[in-house]
């Protein structure tokens, strides 16, 4: 190295020593070196490099030999892991499937369920018996009316829902009549949504022939009368008292004289519609 190397290195500061130092990879290592040399003779003791020096190589023939009484004992202990892990796992599944065996046969050895009669709160469905109402009602009108096809519609359309709804309300005063209220309270509710559909299809005018609109104002008389029974019939549900009076034998009887100018007998009961005979004085 030349005198001038010396030099170079006496006029640097200790914080330009130090900066060679703790950065050897951005300079030469003989550079590095000599600034280290620098700072010792300066008695200044450079700080740790910022960036690690690379590992120094280390052939493989270097690298020291585990001993063979060590590779032994190491598999020996995987070896004993391995199979303590199996172990463990067929003692559990062994357990669970002795478990769900367990489970199988109590359940064979409980008697078979016992079926339970139960008193239903349903109203029985009357679709067929109004599909017959509404057939056995429109073969009183004259083939002339039924000609016309859009008051042939309407009218079906009425009859329906009036049918749906005078079966429900036919079972629930019969249920009424004989005294069975477990239920009734409900089933009177049911009846009364019955009605639902049929007052609002009757809120519109209907230009139908002479006896389809007979018929019209014979089920619209009936509904009224029917959708007051049933609001009388709730409170008597909701507070218990006798059903049967003067006003309902009344009510009742005027229903049956107007069914039966739609129908001869119950399509629910099969009783007779009785026609009243009024006398009148002159």
């Amino acid at each position: 190295m030349s005198d001038a190397a010396p030099d170079f290195y006496h006029q640097k500061t200790d914080a330009e020593l130090l900066y060679f130092v703790e950065h050897p990879n951005l300079y030469q290592a003989a550079l590095v070196d000599e600034a280290r040399r620098e700072l010792r003779r300066r008695g200044v003791a450079p700080a740790a490099p910022a960036f690690a020096s690379p590992a120094a190589y280390v052939s493989p023939s270097e690298v020291p030999q585990s001993k063979p009484w060590g590779k032994v004992v190491g598999v020996g202990v995987l070896v004993l892991a391995l199979g303590g892990g199996t172990y463990f796992l067929q003692q559990q599944s062994t357990a669970q499937e002795a478990e769900l065996q367990a489970r199988a046969a109590a359940k064979r050895r409980l008697p078979p369920p016992r079926l339970v009669e139960v008193a239903t709160s349903a109203i029985p469905n009357y679709d067929g018996v109004v599909t017959q109402a509404v057939a056995q009602q429109l073969s009183k009108v004259p083939a002339s009316e039924q000609a016309n096809a859009q008051h042939l519609s309407q009218y079906r359309e009425l009859s329906k829902r009036f049918w749906a709804a005078q079966t429900k309300t036919e079972y629930v005063f019969a249920e009424a009549r004989q005294g069975n209220s477990d239920a009734l309270a409900g089933h009177v509710e049911d009846a009364q949504a019955a009605w639902e559909p049929w007052s609002k299809a009757n809120l519109y005018g209907y230009k139908l022939g002479p006896t389809m609109a007979t018929h019209l104002d014979l089920m619209t008389r009936v509904a009224n009368e029917q959708q007051e029974g049933l609001t009388d019939l709730y409170l008597v549900a909701k507070n218990p008292q006798p059903f049967e009076n003067e006003k309902t034998l009344r009510r009742e009887a005027d229903v049956s004289d107007l069914l039966s100018g739609l129908l001869p007998k119950s399509p629910v009961t099969g009783q007779p519609y009785n026609t009243v005979t009024r006398q009148v004085e002159l």
